[in-house]
């Protein structure tokens, strides 16, 4: 591809700060951009080149609004505490409304004249009782909290292993390539290389609006595949009674295709060829057949590598906290506020309700801050941004692309 079109795409993206040259602004004015892909029509000035098609920005923008619920704050600010978003208040919201019709049932019942006496028993019966729980139940929030932050750490660093093995396997590729004059095979492993995050994003997301919906995940790909390509990827299969989406070992056979071809060539040999004598083959031949081992064997090894990420991600997101230790967590929890929120009754009546409202909250948004991190794969406030990674590793194989020489 001509230096024209490279600087018009990358500056289009944003990895070149220069104007858009004429060329690109051309090629924006024949094609809808907010169309799902290009339109064709028949003209090859206006066919979108491999670069062109990762940095197409109506791809881009759709990825970037799959993370439209993500809260991005500021570190060194403490106003965010006056805000409820991004609490996961919604899950504590039930027992807490609980919990203040308790404390207002027995407000209004120790407040009548004939249980005057009432109060004094209570306090002084469960003295002995509230003590005892709050160690049981302070470790079992501190361990599922930590595990929860554990896990959400160990899903960010699984696709920032993903990010970081396609950089390092299309620079390969992009290198060997170039040197083997293949820009062909170079423009199907920077188009593949990109589809497999987004592949990754929608087998981690198969439930949710923007997964399900057809014509937003096909907007996501754009020019990046042809419509077969692109159906191949985002149709799901049945996987013993249920519609599961595979996209990922898809795209990584074809990667890994894509890989033989670079390292041995795409040649075939008939039965013919096979009765005939072969000639021994030549050093040159040997050397080169080395080379070749020595790249399939890399490449590989890097596809491994992101058929790992993957999986590590798989089993995070299929394994939840066991229900024994949950049940159990939210079992003593649920009784130590109640009996706690009695007790504050009892000794200190109405003016109490506020000051053990806030701290039940206290106890409860643990729970619900390790839920909201244990599987961070949705589409929640606190979950990572699947979306933009996708982004990063488009930016990326684009400048390897540019950087190369296509």
């Amino acid at each position: 591809m001509g230096q024209s079109s490279v600087a018009a795409a990358t500056s289009n993206s944003g990895i070149m700060s220069n104007p858009p040259s004429a060329e690109l602004q051309g090629l924006t004015a024949r094609h809808d951009y907010n169309s799902i892909v290009p339109s064709d029509d028949n003209d090859s000035e206006a066919r979108l080149s491999a670069l062109e098609a990762i940095l197409y920005k109506p791809r881009l923008d759709a990825l970037l609004a799959c993370d439209a619920n993500v809260i991005s704050y500021e570190p060194f600010s403490f106003l965010m505490v006056f805000g409820l978003r991004g609490r996961n208040f919604g899950m504590i919201c039930a027992p807490l409304c609980g919990l203040l019709l308790w404390d207002i049932c027995w407000a209004l019942t120790l407040e009548t004249e004939q249980t005057t006496g009432l109060a004094g028993v209570i306090t002084t019966s469960l003295d002995g009782l509230i003590a005892p729980l709050l160690t049981p139940v302070s470790f079992l929030l501190v361990f599922r909290l930590g595990r929860a932050a554990v896990r959400f750490w160990d899903s960010r660093a699984a696709f920032g292993k993903l990010v970081e093995i396609c950089r390092v396997i299309m620079s390969t590729a992009a290198v060997s390539c170039k040197h083997n004059h293949r820009q062909d095979l170079c423009n199907e492993f920077a188009r593949w290389i990109c589809a497999f995050p987004i592949a990754t994003k929608n087998f981690l997301r198969p439930n949710l609006p923007c997964s399900r919906d057809g014509r937003s995940r096909r907007r996501e790909i754009g020019p990046l595949l042809s419509e077969k390509e692109a159906q191949d990827m985002l149709t799901p299969v049945n996987g013993g009674g249920s519609m599961e989406f595979i996209a990922p070992i898809h795209v990584l056979d074809r990667i890994r295709e894509l890989s033989y071809v670079l390292s041995f060539g795409d040649g075939r040999s008939s039965s013919s060829d096979v009765d005939q004598k072969v000639p021994a083959p030549s050093a040159t031949a040997i050397l080169q057949t080395q080379k070749g081992v020595a790249l399939y064997r890399q490449l590989n090894g890097q596809v491994d590598t992101l058929c790992g990420a993957w999986g590590a991600m798989e089993r995070i997101a299929a394994t939840p906290l066991p229900f024994v230790y949950v049940v159990h967590l939210r079992t003593f929890l649920l009784l130590y506020l109640f009996l706690w929120n009695l007790q504050g009754i009892g000794s200190n009546g109405w003016k109490s309700i506020p000051a053990l409202l806030a701290a039940s909250w206290a106890l409860l948004g643990i729970e619900a801050a390790a839920v909201e991190c244990e599987r961070p794969y949705q589409l929640h406030s606190n979950h990572l941004p699947l979306g933009k990674m996708c982004v990063v590793v488009a930016k990326n194989v684009a400048q390897t692309v540019k950087t190369v020489g296509y």
